[in-house]
């Protein structure tokens, strides 16, 4: 059977102005009445913007059931470290508790990868962009020869770091961690003949250690670091076993590029590697408190070590719950922030028969590490240690002025 198109049509419109020009029933008209007055066309024909939009009765309701707490004790640096505050938590923003589900780490607009084994840096600065721009910043004040060096090294540290991040099975993992051993036997044999791997960390780092006496020691110790931390719980029995647990870590990566701005003769050498080991326990501090609020979101686990934990009454239950205003957590985050500015302060102390500022100047870059974590700590103090605060997530527009400002200055 064939239809006329044409005729098709034009029943279809007839059809339509029929169902639009069709008058409403006097009955259908008071159902819907009737429906709209009793709330069951709601979803349906919703209530104007200005009364969904401002609801005084339940703004008075939720005062009275949630009343402002009162203000604590303002903590600081500054106040004794033996005697720290054991109020209750400080009245903060509601939002500290609820991000700890929503809170995402800032994504950068950068390739995710770039370069290869014929271009090693630009493989190396992509990866060290972008998943660690602090360091970033500081390497535009490095002399560009051992920029690129140093470059390999803070690359080999994010090697390894995914490594523990992403995967889950030991024995993988512990795969992973033999390549790379295997890979520095090959930078650092003498063998003629050896060929390195062609990763492009792998052929940088060989490149250095053609050009500056680098110690494998070093490069070993972030390997066993990074392996050792991956079969232990987050949380360490006490403070000082988890600084000497994870402290090598950046050691490894203050004192191994240490020979790049600085032969390993020079007078100097062995009072600035020990002013850096001051700053590399400072840096260890930083991370156990920038690492708390991923553990949470991603692991439902807290790093805080045991004794931390007994001395301020923190009951983990309460931090995966409430976050920031758990019982004794701004406390022990206040003591653990203490502890990284007194090694600041202490590395400080180190310099003062050169007034504060560092000699050689040529290892200036490597000092400019302590800034972004110094920084760190001086907004935690001022948003009353509140790790899980969104401020902190934000990249600070301030840090690149600062770390300019301390290169120029010449002081630590």
């Amino acid at each position: 059977m064939r239809i006329n198109a044409s005729s098709h049509c034009n029943s279809l419109a007839v059809f339509q102005s029929n169902c639009i020009t069709r008058p409403t029933s006097s009955r259908s008209a008071k159902r819907s009445e009737t429906m709209r007055s009793t709330g069951l066309l709601s979803h349906l024909h919703p209530l104007p913007k200005q009364t969904r939009s401002s609801r005084p009765l339940l703004r008075r309701l939720s005062s009275k059931i949630s009343p402002p707490s009162s203000p604590n004790q303002t903590r600081t640096y500054a106040s004794s470290p033996y005697s720290p505050s054991s109020s209750s938590s400080s009245s903060s923003s509601s939002s500290s508790s609820s991000s700890l589900s929503t809170q995402k780490t800032p994504s950068l607009n950068i390739p995710v990868s770039s370069g290869g084994p014929q271009a090693p840096l630009d493989y190396c600065s992509a990866l060290v962009q972008r998943l660690d721009p602090e360091a970033w910043l500081c390497s535009y004040f490095w002399p560009k020869k051992e920029r690129s060096w140093w470059l390999a090294y803070r690359a080999f540290n994010l090697e390894l770091h995914s490594i523990s991040t992403t995967i889950t099975q030991p024995a993988l993992a512990s795969i992973r961690f033999q390549f790379w051993r295997d890979a520095l036997k090959l930078i650092f044999s003498n063998a003629p003949g050896t060929v390195v791997p062609q990763h492009p960390v792998a052929v940088l780092l060989a490149e250095t250690r053609r050009n500056r006496p680098i110690q494998k020691y070093y490069l070993s110790q972030m390997i066993d670091a990074r392996a050792k931390t991956l079969s232990l719980p987050p949380s360490s029995p006490t403070f000082e076993t988890h600084l000497s647990t994870y402290t090598p870590l950046s050691t490894a990566l203050l004192l191994g590029p240490l020979p790049l701005l600085l032969p390993p003769t020079h007078a100097s050498s062995s009072h600035l590697s020990h002013t850096l080991s001051h700053l590399s326990t400072l840096l260890t501090t930083v991370s156990l408190l920038r690492t708390l609020p991923v553990l949470i979101s991603s692991k439902r686990q807290i790093n805080i070590p045991s004794d931390l934990c007994e001395k301020h009454l923190i009951v983990e239950e309460q931090v995966l719950r409430k976050g920031a205003e758990a019982q004794g957590l701004r406390d022990a985050c206040w003591d653990i922030g203490t502890r990284g500015m007194d090694e600041l302060i202490t590395a400080r102390r180190d310099l003062k028969e050169t007034n504060g500022k560092i000699v050689p100047s040529t290892v200036m870059p490597l000092f400019l590490s302590a800034v972004p974590a110094e920084n760190y700590l001086k907004r935690l103090e001022k948003l009353d240690f509140d790790v899980f605060h969104p401020e902190l997530l934000k990249h600070d527009w301030q840090l690149a002025p600062k770390i300019w400002w301390r290169y120029q200055n010449g002081k630590l």
